[in-house]
Protein backbone atom coordinates (compact mmCIF):
# COMPACT_ATOMS: atom_id res chain seq x y z
CA UNK A 1 0.00 0.00 0.00
CA UNK A 2 1.36 3.35 -1.15
CA UNK A 3 0.20 6.38 0.62
CA UNK A 4 1.14 8.75 -1.84
CA UNK A 5 4.86 8.62 -0.70
CA UNK A 6 7.04 11.23 -2.24
CA UNK A 7 10.68 9.92 -1.26
CA UNK A 8 10.76 7.58 -4.82
CA UNK A 9 8.88 4.63 -2.86
CA UNK A 10 6.64 4.84 -5.89
CA UNK A 11 8.51 4.52 -8.53
CA UNK A 12 10.64 1.28 -6.57
CA UNK A 13 7.05 -0.30 -5.60
CA UNK A 14 5.67 0.48 -9.69
CA UNK A 15 8.82 -1.69 -11.12
CA UNK A 16 8.58 -5.08 -7.81
CA UNK A 17 4.77 -4.56 -9.31
CA UNK A 18 3.96 -8.20 -10.39
CA UNK A 19 7.22 -9.88 -9.06
CA UNK A 20 6.75 -12.08 -6.30
CA UNK A 21 3.30 -12.12 -6.66
CA UNK A 22 3.29 -8.55 -5.11
CA UNK A 23 -0.02 -6.55 -5.76
CA UNK A 24 0.57 -2.69 -4.68
CA UNK A 25 -2.37 -0.58 -3.95
CA UNK A 26 -1.57 3.43 -4.76
CA UNK A 27 -3.96 5.06 -2.66
CA UNK A 28 -5.47 8.38 -3.95
CA UNK A 29 -6.12 10.30 -0.65
CA UNK A 30 -3.38 9.29 2.10
CA UNK A 31 -6.10 8.41 5.27
CA UNK A 32 -3.13 7.09 7.02
CA UNK A 33 -1.84 4.02 8.50
CA UNK A 34 -4.58 2.61 10.00
CA UNK A 35 -6.61 2.75 6.59
CA UNK A 36 -4.25 1.27 4.71
CA UNK A 37 -3.73 -1.77 6.78
CA UNK A 38 -7.73 -2.29 6.84
CA UNK A 39 -8.16 -1.93 3.29
CA UNK A 40 -5.25 -4.33 2.15
CA UNK A 41 -6.42 -7.38 5.15
CA UNK A 42 -9.28 -8.70 2.18
CA UNK A 43 -6.70 -8.80 -0.38
CA UNK A 44 -3.98 -11.46 1.60
CA UNK A 45 -3.95 -14.45 1.21
CA UNK A 46 -2.15 -17.44 3.37
CA UNK A 47 -2.47 -18.02 7.12
CA UNK A 48 -0.82 -14.84 8.82
CA UNK A 49 -1.35 -11.19 8.40
CA UNK A 50 1.18 -8.62 9.67
CA UNK A 51 1.97 -5.18 8.86
CA UNK A 52 5.08 -3.42 8.27
CA UNK A 53 5.76 -0.21 8.23
CA UNK A 54 8.16 1.47 5.50
CA UNK A 55 10.05 3.74 7.44
CA UNK A 56 12.18 0.09 9.05
CA UNK A 57 12.28 1.04 12.75
CA UNK A 58 10.71 -2.41 12.93
CA UNK A 59 13.30 -5.49 11.11
CA UNK A 60 11.00 -7.37 8.79
CA UNK A 61 13.81 -10.51 10.63
CA UNK A 62 11.99 -10.30 13.05
CA UNK A 63 9.26 -12.21 11.22
CA UNK A 64 10.48 -15.66 11.61
CA UNK A 65 10.28 -15.71 15.18
CA UNK A 66 6.55 -14.44 15.36
CA UNK A 67 5.54 -17.21 12.87
CA UNK A 68 7.27 -20.21 15.06
CA UNK A 69 5.56 -18.92 18.16
CA UNK A 70 2.19 -18.34 16.67
CA UNK A 71 2.56 -22.37 14.87
CA UNK A 72 4.25 -23.55 17.88
CA UNK A 73 1.58 -22.49 20.69
CA UNK A 74 -1.36 -22.69 18.18
CA UNK A 75 -1.72 -18.69 18.59
CA UNK A 76 -4.26 -16.23 16.87
CA UNK A 77 -1.58 -13.17 17.87
CA UNK A 78 1.48 -12.71 18.53
CA UNK A 79 2.54 -8.97 19.15
CA UNK A 80 6.34 -8.28 18.67
CA UNK A 81 6.94 -5.84 22.60
CA UNK A 82 9.36 -3.30 22.03
CA UNK A 83 9.14 -3.13 26.14
CA UNK A 84 12.68 -5.11 27.39
CA UNK A 85 12.86 -4.56 31.79
CA UNK A 86 14.27 -1.29 32.26
CA UNK A 87 15.84 -0.51 28.88
CA UNK A 88 14.58 2.53 26.88
CA UNK A 89 13.22 1.42 23.62
CA UNK A 90 11.92 5.30 22.12
CA UNK A 91 13.20 8.31 21.23
CA UNK A 92 11.18 10.06 23.58
CA UNK A 93 10.58 9.32 27.32
CA UNK A 94 7.14 11.11 27.10
CA UNK A 95 6.32 8.61 24.42
CA UNK A 96 7.49 5.69 26.20
CA UNK A 97 5.31 6.56 29.57
CA UNK A 98 2.01 7.18 27.24
CA UNK A 99 2.21 3.66 25.75
CA UNK A 100 2.83 2.43 29.64
CA UNK A 101 -0.46 4.53 30.66
CA UNK A 102 -2.59 3.26 27.84
CA UNK A 103 -1.42 -0.95 27.78
CA UNK A 104 -2.33 -0.50 31.71
CA UNK A 105 -5.90 0.65 30.43
CA UNK A 106 -6.62 -1.95 28.01
CA UNK A 107 -5.13 -4.72 30.50
CA UNK A 108 -7.62 -3.18 33.20
CA UNK A 109 -10.50 -2.53 31.29
CA UNK A 110 -9.85 -6.13 29.09
CA UNK A 111 -8.21 -8.16 31.64
CA UNK A 112 -5.47 -8.83 28.91
CA UNK A 113 -1.59 -8.94 30.59
CA UNK A 114 0.06 -6.79 27.40
CA UNK A 115 3.48 -5.20 27.80
CA UNK A 116 3.13 -2.75 24.58
CA UNK A 117 0.02 -2.29 22.81
CA UNK A 118 1.18 0.27 20.13
CA UNK A 119 3.49 -2.34 18.80
CA UNK A 120 3.33 -2.15 14.67
CA UNK A 121 4.11 -5.99 15.04
CA UNK A 122 0.83 -7.86 15.69
CA UNK A 123 1.04 -11.53 13.38
CA UNK A 124 -2.62 -12.08 13.77
CA UNK A 125 -4.12 -15.10 11.72
CA UNK A 126 -6.02 -13.85 8.77
CA UNK A 127 -9.22 -16.11 8.93
CA UNK A 128 -9.91 -14.33 12.68
CA UNK A 129 -8.73 -11.25 11.57
CA UNK A 130 -11.84 -11.05 8.78
CA UNK A 131 -13.98 -11.55 11.29
CA UNK A 132 -13.41 -8.04 12.93
CA UNK A 133 -15.08 -4.96 12.29
CA UNK A 134 -11.71 -2.66 12.32
CA UNK A 135 -12.78 1.18 12.54
CA UNK A 136 -9.84 3.07 13.04
CA UNK A 137 -7.67 5.23 11.09
CA UNK A 138 -4.42 7.53 12.62
CA UNK A 139 -2.44 4.72 14.39
CA UNK A 140 -5.52 4.01 16.45
CA UNK A 141 -5.61 0.57 14.92
CA UNK A 142 -2.87 -0.88 17.33
CA UNK A 143 -5.12 0.17 19.98
CA UNK A 144 -8.05 -1.14 18.80
CA UNK A 145 -6.65 -4.66 17.78
CA UNK A 146 -5.65 -4.77 21.16
CA UNK A 147 -9.06 -4.21 22.76
CA UNK A 148 -10.89 -6.36 20.43
CA UNK A 149 -8.00 -9.52 20.94
CA UNK A 150 -8.97 -9.43 24.83
CA UNK A 151 -12.52 -8.89 24.05
CA UNK A 152 -12.68 -12.16 21.43
CA UNK A 153 -10.37 -14.42 23.73
CA UNK A 154 -8.06 -14.22 21.07
CA UNK A 155 -5.24 -16.56 22.17
CA UNK A 156 -2.09 -14.31 22.23
CA UNK A 157 1.28 -13.91 23.34
CA UNK A 158 4.44 -11.23 23.05
CA UNK A 159 7.93 -12.10 21.41
CA UNK A 160 10.97 -9.34 22.67
CA UNK A 161 11.71 -7.69 19.13
CA UNK A 162 14.49 -5.04 17.83
CA UNK A 163 13.36 -1.26 17.43
CA UNK A 164 14.95 1.88 16.31
CA UNK A 165 13.04 4.39 17.01
CA UNK A 166 13.39 7.88 14.79
CA UNK A 167 12.97 11.72 16.06
CA UNK A 168 10.73 14.09 14.91
CA UNK A 169 13.74 15.35 12.80
CA UNK A 170 13.81 12.25 10.85
CA UNK A 171 10.56 11.93 9.61
CA UNK A 172 8.75 10.61 13.02
CA UNK A 173 4.75 12.22 12.74
CA UNK A 174 2.62 11.37 15.56
CA UNK A 175 2.48 13.72 18.11
CA UNK A 176 2.25 12.46 21.70
CA UNK A 177 -0.31 13.88 23.54
CA UNK A 178 -3.19 14.48 20.87
CA UNK A 179 -2.50 10.53 19.84
CA UNK A 180 -2.82 9.70 23.34
CA UNK A 181 -6.10 10.77 23.63
CA UNK A 182 -7.17 9.79 20.19
CA UNK A 183 -6.37 6.28 21.42
CA UNK A 184 -8.00 6.37 25.01
CA UNK A 185 -10.96 7.54 23.06
CA UNK A 186 -10.70 4.29 20.73
CA UNK A 187 -10.19 2.18 24.12
CA UNK A 188 -12.81 3.78 25.69
CA UNK A 189 -15.49 3.37 22.55
CA UNK A 190 -14.05 -0.66 22.45
CA UNK A 191 -15.61 -1.35 25.55
CA UNK A 192 -18.56 0.58 25.45
CA UNK A 193 -19.34 -1.63 22.39
CA UNK A 194 -21.26 -4.74 21.63
CA UNK A 195 -19.22 -6.21 19.01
Amino acid sequence: MDNLSTDGTRDLLSKLEGKYGLKVIYQKVNKGKSHSVREAIPLCSGDFVIPQDGDLEYDPNDFSRLIEKAIDERLDAVLGTRVKGATRYHAYRINEVGIAMLTKIINWLFGADYSDVATCYKLMRREKLLQLDLVSNGFNLDFELCAKFAKHHWRVAEVDISYQARTFSEGRKMRPISAGLSALGIILNEKMSRK
